[in-house]
């Protein structure tokens, strides 16, 4: 149980509070890491299952921007950013990837005066030379991961491309999946060096999705490395140190501990915005969450919607899609009706631990949260 009761992100002007349109383009992907599930709901890729078809997906857009448009009306000015996530799989690997992002920005000219959009990719980076060069100018941010299971002429690629992307003036933040291996986890450490040296915006990330309890728990000395790089980033006055850890023979599964934002977005607990941090337990059984507020996943493949790709937490407190892209007007009017009467329902988690979707504002009591959403969301005016 957390030691806190309420959860929101920190303000920040390089990081501001927006809502994330994370939109799982594919499930094909061009790599086949052992920590990346390969089930339609792992999270990771499936290359079994084709590319959805272009037509379906710029359809998607559509929908994509009528739905965060209804959530923007509710937004207060400062915080109406929207952020397009376009992933896989291997987003880059669809093989309509410039159309359809040259269809994003040209369908988003009618929102333009109502809310601000960053169209990002979250790529492996490794993508030819003419495929890049034909993309580079329709993302506004590039966030990368690095994977040390690459072979050594794709890490050259990867090395490359980060490059090119940087000198295009393109913003890029590189995300190093650190491997519990030892040779990994140093592996991951030499790119941390090389980033540093070229400038380049870098989040280490602990592996969440273990695949089996013991393969990705991590030693001693590897969570020690966690902690300081914490301690480094968190604007608290006392000594950063994690919650009690769970150690499994001798490995410790830093993901049942807690974890940092996705983003590296710093957080706030109790309301107290003077202490931030990074770090946090990430354990909220039965809490009252604004996911739903910050958040939308679309599974082009399945063509299912839910609030978040990794809780999927709907309203009738189950685990589940909120609506379907064949009938996806339900699903606006719904939201347009309970949003314009006050009458939204307020997702009550019930996962055992939380990852993409922790910054979102959160509280232990119903009371609490009512109290803290008004300052993200009002009604539509009607």
């Amino acid at each position: 149980m957390s030691d806190f009761s309420t959860l929101e992100p920190a303000v920040d002007p390089n990081n501001r509070i927006s809502f994330l349109l994370d939109w799982e383009l594919t499930m094909k992907c061009n790599l086949d890491c052992s920590y990346c599930g390969t089930d339609l709901y792992d999270g990771g890729h499936n290359n079994s299952v084709p590319h959805p078809p272009v037509d379906e997906c710029l359809k998607t857009i559509d929908f994509m921007f009528e739905y965060v448009d209804l959530y923007m009306s509710t937004k207060p000015r400062g915080i109406r950013y929207v952020i397009l996530n376009v992933y896989g799989g291997e987003s880059l690997h669809h093989p309509d990837i410039v159309e359809i992002l040259k269809t994003v920005r040209e369908r988003y000219k009618s929102y333009q005066d109502r809310w601000y959009l960053t169209v990002t990719t979250t790529t492996n980076a490794i993508v030819n030379d003419r495929i890049l060069d034909e993309i580079i100018p329709l993302i506004d941010e590039f966030t990368v991961s690095y994977h040390t299971e690459n072979t050594p002429k794709q890490k050259q690629q990867f090395r490359e491309n980060l490059l090119k992307i940087k000198t295009s003036g393109r913003r890029l933040k590189c995300v190093v999946l650190m491997h519990a291996e030892a040779d990994k986890f140093e592996d991951a450490g030499f790119m941390i060096d090389w980033l540093n040296q070229n400038q380049i915006r870098y989040l280490p990330r602990q592996l969440d999705h273990v695949m089996t309890q013991e393969e990705f728990n991590y030693s001693e000395k590897q969570v020690t490395w966690f902690e300081n790089l914490y301690q480094s980033r968190t604007q608290i006055k006392e000594k950063f140190k994690m919650p009690e850890k769970k150690v499994v023979e001798d490995q410790i599964d830093l993901a049942d501990t807690g974890r940092a934002c996705c983003g590296g977005r710093q957080v706030c607990q109790d309301q107290n915005y003077r202490s931030r941090t990074f770090f946090v337990g990430n354990k909220f059984p039965d809490w009252f969450c604004s996911v739903n507020h910050f958040f939308v996943y679309v599974k082009q493949v399945t063509k299912e919607i839910f609030v978040n790709k990794d809780c999927k937490m709907n309203y009738t407190g189950s685990v589940g899609p909120i609506g379907h892209l064949s009938n996806y007007q339900k699903l606006l009017d719904d939201t347009k009706q309970q949003l314009s009467t006050d009458n939204m329902p307020v997702i009550q988690c019930k996962k055992q631990r939380c990852y993409c979707g922790l910054c979102a504002p959160k509280a232990e009591s119903k009371t609490d949260y009512d109290k803290i959403i008004k300052k993200y969301q009002q009604k539509i005016p009607t």
